[in-house]
């Protein structure tokens, strides 16, 4: 989800977002996602296109007004989807943010579209736009209404547009409308006034009612403004109140005529730590709300100067809005979920979570002007890659590894934890859960005394067995370099001392069907052991067997070690729980060590990279590592533990990735490879371009994927490339490009290119294709002409019933639910008509099974079901048939 406020419907019954390309519209009643709205942008046309911000229209709660950042407007009509295939230009240079004022004026209401954009001379301007539809009886018009030498951003308005405030660098810029009589948009004017502020504003929000009539204001001129109340949070961590502002501006500015009592000294509000990403006004004005980087939520009574707090929020807050009645409250957090609280109780009424990867960031954030200390970051820079993988058991879950931190800085990447495992459902577009897989700070104080961000270990790698009932994992954590700043006076080496205090944790998790998550059955310390120190060495790769319950590991030992289940026994006797469930535990059953140093005829070094990879059948792993100068591959036998042969030159430079397909083993290297392991012959070679073979080791290994999809006899390979879309050195200048080869062609079947890198590619179980995971935690299909796709579309409104009544959906729920007193069946195929069971005792209305309910709806996995009106057309067709004679 992109970082701007989401939006309350009118009747607040739905909430929409938005990511980079499309807009979602989710039910706040059960946070399943009701409409997904994909807008028309070509990427060779508009490279950069991207949703920055989304307003709904105040004139017609129907239709929303989304901006982009190549300063395209789109007009779209959520509840039907039209609109999103077409545009307004607004201006070549961009757009940086919007709003949107329904203003009346010569007899006609219409909405105003203001944007704020860089001018092409220099500066930045606000800009009123009148848009709209081509061949339409009113012409689209635009006026600038204000230009600044500093970048404008956070425009609001209030009253119908008769105020406009805004940000600029540490001022707040304060407009109001000078008349109310102009015939079309390029005729309205403003008047705007500056107020200098302590600090960077960071978030702004205003407040704007009507003047009450007092004796103490007998000129016209004061009568005519509005109070605007204004909240601003800096980046320091400071909230000021600023009341009636704009009328005390003004009245300061003109002191002509003798008042006194003027007030623009704010009032201060100070408790976040750092910056203070989003504060709103309640509708009643007695309280403010914000949020920041400390992940609490807090409540400010103006009156009374308490505070009430909301702690413990997953990640750090980023937007608030207040529904449009009071009653709730949505907040966006910074791990791409957003939820819903009720105001009375503060408890979450709906939670929408969407994919919690990590996401490049195409802009700085609003505390970049404040110096803060720097944590440690990635060399050379690159984007890391996540790890994630589809159940067999479910093909609709995804399970992937995240952080609680999304943005990615594309000059300087951190290095940051990725402690969680979500489960994502790709059906239904929603997050399913969400749990600890490593120590995580989320309820601790996540700072050391001089302000550094305490580190988390992250996942660096992670499998599933086939029978979709274990889950191997594999979590890093190595001391930051700033630990050992006291030993540089020291002649000793301080990676080594990092290195030696680095911790490694192997860990098999077992799915519990009583609890609905994994739960940790074993935990190897250190699976691993360095070469060159005492200490835990890394773990390269970790592979599961696709034909029985084993997995392997390669560590920069140059050991390949078999992990199998064994029953756990005391005395000799198998230990039970209390169910009577025999407990087993997970232990190395074989220990292989290749590449030996002494054979190279060189000291003991960690190797940097290597690769498994099981054969379908489990009768073959093969294993290639980097330090084998001569492009070496063993395939070893994994039952006896031993190498039955090795094959030399099957890969240049680095080994990157490995994958069997049938009979061939595909090795990513600087050049692709796949090796007919029957006919002990190399049938095809590809050399990889200057791209990526000018990468460096650890930019290979993070940013070029394989996936092998054995169903439709194909694999898949993902490749960075560069571009100058923006013009220097960048993560934002990198996008990768696919290529999907078949088993029997030398030549690719599809090449695509995506604007954004990948960082997860796999095979879509259940389907033909693939599942393709980006830097903008989106995700992206690639499937065989005619295939069911995998995760959901945006699908008709009549289909969704958004305009049924609560009675109605009841009455659906209780004929499902009577029906499921009937004896289950089991389902053995389609039911002719002639076959259904009808109730002789109901002459007009017929019974239906719940067979037939399962023959409508259990017809596979959620991402094959039929469109929804299908669906229904079914389900009414067995509700409304005549009984039979």
């Amino acid at each position: 989800m992109i970082d701007a406020d989401p939006v309350f419907t009118q009747d607040e019954r739905f909430l929409i977002v938005a990511n980079q390309t499309t807009v979602l519209v989710y039910s706040t009643s059960n946070s399943l996602l009701t409409r997904s709205i994909r807008l028309t942008i070509d990427s060779k046309l508009r490279p950069n296109a991207r949703i920055i911000t989304f307003c709904l229209s105040p004139t017609n709660p129907d239709l929303v007004w989304v901006a982009c950042s190549d300063g395209a407007i789109y007009c779209i009509n959520w509840t039907s989807g039209a609109g999103a295939d077409q545009y307004w230009g607004i201006s070549s240079t961009g757009c940086i943010h919007m709003t949107v004022a329904s203003m009346e004026s010569a007899g006609r209401r219409r909405d105003v579209v203001f944007t704020t954009e860089a001018r092409k001379d220099g500066g930045w301007r606000i800009t009123a736009n009148e848009l709209s539809p081509p061949n339409g009886p009113i012409q689209t018009a635009a006026r600038t209404i204000h230009s600044s030498n500093q970048r404008i951003h956070f425009l609001k308005t209030g009253k119908e547009g008769s105020v406009i405030v805004a940000t600029s660098g540490k001022g707040i810029l304060l407009g109001s409308l000078r008349s109310a009589d102009f015939g079309t948009i390029d005729k309205i004017k403003y008047e705007f006034r500056l107020f200098e502020s302590s600090d960077a504003i960071s978030s702004l929000d205003i407040r704007v009612t009507d003047r009450p009539k007092s004796l103490s204001l007998t000129s016209k001129a004061s009568m005519r403004y509005p109070v605007v109340d204004v909240a601003i949070g800096d980046v320091k961590g400071s909230i000021f109140v600023h009341n009636d502002l704009l009328q005390n501006i003004f009245r300061s500015q003109r002191n002509s005529t003798g008042e006194s009592g003027i007030q623009l000294i704010p009032r201060k509000l100070h408790w976040h730590r750092q910056v203070v990403y989003t504060l709103k006004w309640s509708l009643d004005g007695n309280y403010i709300i914000s949020g920041g980087s400390e992940t609490v939520l807090v409540l400010w009574q103006l009156d009374t100067g308490k505070q009430q707090f909301l702690p413990h929020m997953t990640a750090t807050i980023r937007n608030v809005v207040v529904s449009p009645s009071g009653s709730s409250y949505g907040v966006h957090l910074t791990d791409n979920s957003t939820m819903v609280l009720s105001v009375a109780e503060l408890m979450p009424t709906a939670n929408i979570a969407g994919i919690q990867a990590r996401v490049l960031r195409y802009e700085d954030p609003v505390d970049s002007s404040v110096w803060r200390v720097q944590e440690d970051v990635l060399e050379p820079a690159h984007f890391q890659r996540t790890s994630a993988v589809v159940s067999p058991t479910d093909p609709s879950q995804l399970l992937l590894a995240v952080g609680s931190a999304q943005d990615v800085s594309p000059d300087k990447p951190r290095i940051t934890g990725i402690p969680f495992l979500q489960t994502f459902d790709l059906g239904s577009g929603h997050g399913v859960s969400r749990q600890a897989l490593t120590r995580t700070n989320i309820t601790n104080i996540n700072l050391t005394p001089n302000m550094h961000l305490i580190s988390e270990p992250r996942v660096i790698h992670m499998q599933i067995s086939c029978d979709g009932m274990w889950l191997a994992t594999v979590d890093e954590w190595m001391p930051p370099k700033r630990d050992f700043d006291f030993l540089r006076h020291q002649e000793k080496d301080l990676g080594s001392e990092r290195r030696q205090r680095r911790e490694i944790f192997l860990k098999f998790w077992q799915w519990s069907k009583e609890n609905r998550d994994w739960e940790l059955v074993t935990r190897i310390n250190a699976p691993h052991e360095s070469t060159d120190i005492a200490g835990a060495g890394r773990v390269l790769d970790l592979a599961a067997d696709p034909s029985s319950t084993r997995f392997s590991t390669i560590g920069d030992d140059g050991v390949i070690r078999i992990w199998c289940l064994r029953t756990r026994k005391r005395d000799g006797v198998p230990v039970r729980w209390k169910d009577g469930k025999t407990l087993r535990n997970w232990n190395c059953q074989h220990a292989i060590s290749i590449g030996k140093s002494e054979i190279l005829n060189e000291s003991a070094k960690p190797l940097l990279n290597g690769c498994v990879s099981f054969s379908e059948d489990g009768s073959v792993l093969a294993v290639a590592c980097g330090r084998q100068i001569d492009g070496i591959v063993h395939l070893l036998d994994p039952e006896l533990g031993a190498i039955r042969s090795s094959r030399t030159g099957m890969f240049e430079g680095p080994i990157l990735k490995m994958g069997f397909l049938g009979q061939d083993l595909i090795i990513v290297s600087d050049r692709i490879v796949v090796y007919d392991l029957v006919a002990d012959d190399t049938r095809c070679g590809i050399q990889l371009g200057s791209a990526v073979s000018s990468l460096s080791i650890q930019q290979k290994i993070e940013m070029v994927h394989l996936a092998v999809d054995r169903s439709s006899q194909t694999f898949a390979i993902a490749l960075p490339a560069t571009s100058d879309r923006y013009g220097e050195p960048s993560l934002l200048n990198r996008h990768s490009e696919l290529a999907v080869f078949h088993q029997d062609k030398l030549k690719p079947v599809l090449v695509q290119s995506f604007p954004t890198l990948v960082t997860a590619l796999l095979p879509a179980a259940g389907s033909e294709g693939y599942l393709v995971l980006d830097s903008a935690a989106e995700i992206r299909t690639v499937l065989k002409q005619g295939t069911q796709v995998v995760t959901s579309l945006a699908q008709s409104t009549s289909a969704l019933h958004l305009n049924a009544t609560e009675e109605s959906v009841g009455d659906l729920l209780r004929l499902v639910e009577n029906e499921q007193e009937v004896g289950e069946m089991e389902v053995e195929g389609i039911l002719d008509p002639s076959d259904r069971v009808m109730d002789d005792n109901q002459d007009e209305n017929p019974v239906v099974t719940q067979q037939q309910l399962s023959e409508v709806f259990d017809i596979g996995p959620s991402f094959a079901l039929p469109p929804m009106e299908d669906i229904f057309h079914q389900v009414t067709a067995l509700f409304g048939s005549k009984v039979s004679a």
